[in-house]
């Protein structure tokens, strides 16, 4: 007994030092929904029961963050990340386990260095604008208020190199994607960002190479928001060339000369203790070789209560109404966060 004591002992001896400089921290999201869903193709309502109904990905998330401090001011730091649904409708358990973000990198107080399998910067720089972010209530993908895909406002990009830079409120970002093998070797995406915590504004863009070709798409946004306590504003803007097929666009890309999609978003919050009241509309128009246009607008509108700051409960009513009637959204939500 006295020897595995010992033995114990002189392990957590060797351990103690490796816990003291590397930090390793588990995190995530556990998100569940109920309700009723309408889309003009398929002229019924279903049950939702799954928190995934938007095609963007699931909100639950499963994340390991590991970060060493290497003295003169530079830390090293990488992160695992995958997705999961709360059940799973369709396939096996072993599927249900996705790939997020995979990366590792350096920092300092004014820089950092990232490497690997990354959402774009494009993306993560105002999709959190959008308080409904992650619910079936947002405005990304066929809610019509923000663009979709990997160059827009969902998916990730892989064998990407990212150079961040800060400097007081201001804050600079570029990311490459280098590898040859990669159809979109070559492209481009930055973001620029200053504000304070209670006001930013932002100017992204993406620019979207192909291997293929010589053709380029070129996606860009002007966002702002605001965030006074109980009042919370956010508009965006955003010309999008990539193909949108959540909505049906035609691609705009890959076909020089085809005119670009224009996203319009507008989002109003109010709390009230606990409860928050939320609202957005956008609005979406492209010109199309075929159909001279298929425009959408969208709304939301609905309630979130917080119980702590780690969970909340929400509701609310979404409608997409397009041009193309097999896109139409109608769908009440319910559902609740989790997150640790």
């Amino acid at each position: 007994m006295n020897k595995t004591l010992l033995n114990i002992a002189i392990a957590a001896a060797f351990v103690a030092p490796l816990a003291v400089q590397a930090e390793v921290k588990l995190s995530g999201d556990i998100q569940a929904e109920v309700g009723t869903i309408e889309t003009g193709g398929s002229g019924n309502r279903q049950t939702v029961t799954d928190s995934d109904i938007t095609g963007n990905g699931s909100p639950n998330k499963l994340k390991l963050d590991v970060s060493e401090s290497l003295g003169g001011g530079l830390t090293g730091f990488a992160r695992l990340d995958w997705e999961f649904d709360t059940f799973n409708g369709t396939g096996t358990d072993e599927s249900n386990f996705k790939n997020r973000e995979k990366y590792v990198g350096l920092k300092g107080s004014m820089a950092h260095l990232k490497m690997g399998r990354i959402q774009g910067i494009y993306k993560t720089s105002t999709l959190g604008y959008d308080l409904w972010n992650s619910t079936s209530l947002q405005a990304c993908g066929n809610g019509a208020g923000m663009s979709g895909g990997a160059f827009g406002h969902g998916g990730f990009l892989d064998d990407v190199i990212e150079l961040g830079f800060n400097a007081g409120d201001l804050k600079a970002t570029v990311q490459y994607i280098a590898d040859e093998t990669y159809a979109n070797e070559g492209s481009i995406l930055g973001a620029l960002q200053y504000g304070t915590k209670t006001w930013e504004v932002t100017a992204s863009v993406a620019d979207q190479e192909f291997s293929a070709s010589d053709d380029n798409n070129m996606n860009w946004k002007l966002a702002a928001k605001v965030d006074l306590g109980a009042m919370y504003l956010a508009l965006q803007y955003e010309n999008v060339e990539t193909e949108q097929t959540t909505l049906g666009l035609r691609a705009a890309g890959q076909t020089q000369g085809v005119d670009a999609a224009n996203y319009g978003f507008a989002q109003l919050g109010y709390e009230m203790g606990n409860l928050e009241l939320i609202g957005w509309v956008g609005a979406v128009a492209a010109n199309d070789n075929s159909n001279d246009k298929l425009d959408s607008m969208a709304y939301s509108v609905g309630a979130e209560y917080n119980f702590s700051k780690r969970t909340f409960a929400y509701a609310g009513y979404h409608k997409t109404d397009s041009d193309t009637d097999g896109y139409d959204v109608d769908a009440f939500i319910g559902g609740m966060r989790l997150s640790f």
